[in-house]
């Protein structure tokens, strides 16, 4: 398969907006049938988005996201490539996202990708226009058709021209789908503006059809709930003609390049050879007409396609060898400055020598591998490397992202942290290989573990919530997590208060003895009548801010982390609650419960299962976690415990659930009947109308008012509730602009003595992110008076 790849001279860029937007089938199909190099330029990393296997939100989901991006691309062979845009959430019109991202700045992204890349032909996920089903989507292809045409034209930003020339891609189509076109299949018969591929055929090298491909890589989406049961046989996929040259039945009618085109008759020559007589029973067989190749490779001028023909050479070569290389860390992590002690293993398992000549340039003389004997060699340097954290986010962003270093643009993840270069010779030949340094171990109920090995400051500091609310003289005790990078630590820190906030003590002196070691320290703070919202900052010794530290962690994935500065919200807030326990079942995971904790409630947080033996009639109110049916079906099994719970005087509040695009008004749970519909309202500013101004919810134990709407972020709901049983009363009404006005954020009925609450609003991404009204409004939710 990789010999194919590297003989073929086709290119495929597919455009769209988001992680888990690509037809990863149709990707699949282009990498391993058509053999083409394919890539995914996603706008966006995500962000915005939910999380339904972790607490993962904004910046950090976006990490997880780019991650399972690239878990993906490692199924179907394609590359994965982003703009600068920042997923900011759900987006009713191409409008909004391009005025929030700067257009300009974007389309420069999309050009850069098509001049750099240089594919014959550009397959959009999404119609240029509002059946995209999103602003972000549509956006994506309305950039794609501008950039399509803008690549090609030597006047659009010239220092890119400059860089990497223009290109002139042969055609721009859309890759179809029902859920847009519902009637594509029927359009597209006997359409000269269409292209019908069956991709579902089945590749005996691989073993399985790229369909089946194209679903496995799809299921890494995991964290969007994109699992998918494994698709085999036809599966027919329709590209409608956008612009450029319109095309019979395949991507590449126009793509005449050869080798001998590009470079000489000798290289094609050589190609065509090695792809008609490769052995696959003796490969080490083919390492002579492989580096003949690779010579000729080196030869070329630079193009879009010498870097990776070469690279994969020198994969294949490496394969075809069976030589093993990779170096090694003694631990996942190193401050800077650091020694680290490391150590390179390289194993020949072929019978063609193969001589260690230098690492890093310096070797004292050449090293003969012998065959299945694993040279090892102890390499210690010192960490010079910057921290570890991921390269978009080591300036503040808002809607777009800042990028510093210019070879950072366009790429899916950072270099690794640390690499070293190996330089082996073969053949009179000489190879170069760049390995990663990885930390290993074994984990006893999974085998071999490992992760790449990061840089890191010498401590980090996390405190235990993200943001606090307090009332006027009110004082909380916090606890600060340290971690240590490094042995016997003896370090001052301050900690600086928001205007007219205590903390006390201001000063700590930190002391370990032990790398990894974890401690914590416990500070008081202090609410004013005059404190006023802010940052609590900790600042070292010379008074630089310090880092928190970020993991995450999932099998699918690398660990990856993450290095923020060590802050935490302050916020003032005279939010009353009626006292009581409160219950919070599980859904996906959320930080929901630590948000009612902070009120003064009582949280006890279970899973579903606990259901079974748990005793409602103690609690106040019952919450139920977000996405609860979607994640825990089996929920449905306990609906008439809680409804019964309900009816002899409890308090329910069900937060939201989704529905798919085949159920959009699926029928719902509840005492009483509802839908769920996939309505919301996207404009966090969105002016809200009281639709019950009297009614308790908006009156006790706090006062519900305009004000307690200022200041939301990212949206006000998402999911509402739609035809709803006329016993439920609508209590807001929110607007996006030029939408129709939505009242099912949050309804509520009373049922026998108790009280039933549906909410669709994103209390979920709210209440982490210290919204005042919303942490006011949900205490009055579960403030509950049952019935006398």
């Amino acid at each position: 398969m990789d010999v194919q790849k590297m003989y073929s001279l086709k290119k495929v860029l597919y455009i769209a907006a988001h992680p888990d937007d690509e037809n990863t089938r149709a990707l699949a199909y282009f990498s391993l049938h058509d053999k083409a190099e394919t890539a995914y330029f996603s706008l966006t990393r995500g962000d915005g988005g939910q999380n339904l296997i972790g607490k993962e939100l904004s910046e950090d989901l976006g990490v997880l996201r780019t991650q399972e991006l690239l878990s993906a691309r490692s199924f179907d062979g394609a590359e994965q490539y982003f703009s600068r845009a920042v997923d900011f959430g759900f987006s009713k019109s191409a409008k909004e996202s391009l005025e929030k991202w700067g257009e300009e700045l974007i389309l420069s992204d999309v050009v850069l990708m098509i001049r750099k890349f240089k594919p014959d032909v550009i397959i959009t996920r999404f119609p240029p226009d509002e059946r995209a089903g999103h602003g972000h989507h549509t956006a994506s292809a309305l950039l794609a058709i501008e950039a399509f045409n803008l690549a090609a034209d030597p006047k659009y930003l010239p220092e890119q021209v400059a860089l990497y020339g223009t290109w002139q891609c042969t055609s721009i189509y859309w890759n179809s789908s029902t859920w847009s076109n519902p009637n594509v299949a029927e359009e597209a018969q006997n359409n000269p503006n269409y292209i019908i591929k069956n991709i579902g055929g089945y590749d005996p090298l691989l073993g399985m059809s790229y369909n089946e491909v194209g679903t496995i890589a799809r299921s890494q989406h995991k964290c969007q709930g994109f699992g998918a049961i494994v698709e085999r046989g036809e599966q027919v996929e329709y590209f409608e003609y956008l612009g450029g040259k319109k095309l019979q039945n395949d991507f590449f009618e126009y793509n005449t390049k050869t080798w001998k085109s590009l470079a000489n008759e000798k290289l094609q020559q050589a190609m065509d050879a090695l792809l008609q007589n490769f052995n696959f029973v003796h490969p080490e067989k083919n390492v002579t007409a492989l580096l003949g190749i690779k010579t000729q490779l080196e030869s070329l001028p630079n193009s879009a396609f010498k870097e990776e023909k070469l690279n994969l050479c020198v994969q294949i070569i490496q394969a075809c060898l069976g030589l093993y290389a990779e170096v090694l860390s003694d631990d996942f992590a190193y401050a800077l400055g650091e020694e680290m002690t490391l150590e390179l293993q390289v194993l020949n398992r072929s019978d063609i020598p193969v001589t260690l000549v230098s690492i890093d340039g310096n070797i004292d003389k050449a090293i003969l591998l012998n065959k299945d004997k694993t040279y090892k060699q102890k390499i210690t340097v010192k960490n010079e490397a910057s921290l570890s954290t991921p390269y978009w986010l080591t300036q503040p962003f808002t809607n777009t992202f800042t990028v510093e270093d210019a070879d950072n643009f366009l790429r899916a993840e950072n270099k690794p942290s640390f690499t070293h270069e190996l330089k082996l010779e073969v053949g009179g030949s000489l190879l170069t290989l760049q390995l990663p340094v990885k930390y290993k171990w074994r984990d006893p109920a999974y085998g071999e573990r490992e992760r790449p090995t990061v840089s890191t400051p010498d401590y980090t500091i996390n405190f235990d919530e993200k943001s606090i609310i307090l009332k006027a003289g009110e004082t909380k005790t916090l606890a600060l997590k340290l971690h240590a990078f490094k042995d016997n630590l003896d370090e001052k820190i301050s900690l600086k208060a928001p205007e007219a906030w205590t903390i006390y003590p201001s000063e700590i002196q930190l002391e370990s003895t032990k790398k990894h070691q974890e401690f914590f320290v416990n500070v008081q703070i202090q609410a004013s009548e005059s404190s006023r919202r802010g940052q609590v900052l900790i600042l070292n010794k010379d008074g630089e801010e310090l880092k928190s530290y970020t993991e995450i962690a999932y099998d699918h994935i690398p660990t990856q982390v993450i290095f923020k500065p060590a802050v935490l919200e302050c916020i003032k807030l005279d939010a009353q609650i009626k006292n009581g326990k409160i219950a919070y079942i599980r859904g996906a995971e959320d930080v929901v419960p630590e948000a009612i904790a902070q009120l003064g409630f009582e949280v006890e947080v279970f899973q579903v299962a606990d259901l079974a033996t748990l005793d409602l009639s103690t609690y106040q109110s019952v919450v139920l976690g977000i996405r609860i049916y979607n994640v825990a079906s089996e929920l449905s099994n306990f609906d008439e415990k809680l409804f019964a719970y309900v009816k002899d005087g409890g308090n329910l509040v069900m937060q939201y659930n989704t529905a798919s695009r085949s159920t959009p008004n699926l029928k719902f749970g509840g005492p009483l009947p509802f839908e769920l519909s996939r309505n919301r309202v996207t404009e966090e500013d969105a002016p809200v109308t009281f639709l019950a101004p009297s009614h308790p919810i908006m009156n006790y134990p706090n006062k519900i008012t305009q004000k307690d709407f200022d200041n939301w972020v990212q949206e006000r709901g998402l999911y509402f509730a739609a035809n709803w049983d006329e016993r439920y009363k609508a209590l807001f009404s929110w607007q996006d602009e030029g939408d129709s006005a939505q009242e099912g954020a949050l309804i509520v009925a009373n049922y026998g003595k108790g009280r039933f609450v549906y909410t669709g609003i994103s209390f979920f991404r709210e209440l982490p992110n210290g919204v005042e009204g919303a942490y006011r409004l949900f205490a009055n939710l579960l403030s509950y008076e049952p019935k006398k």
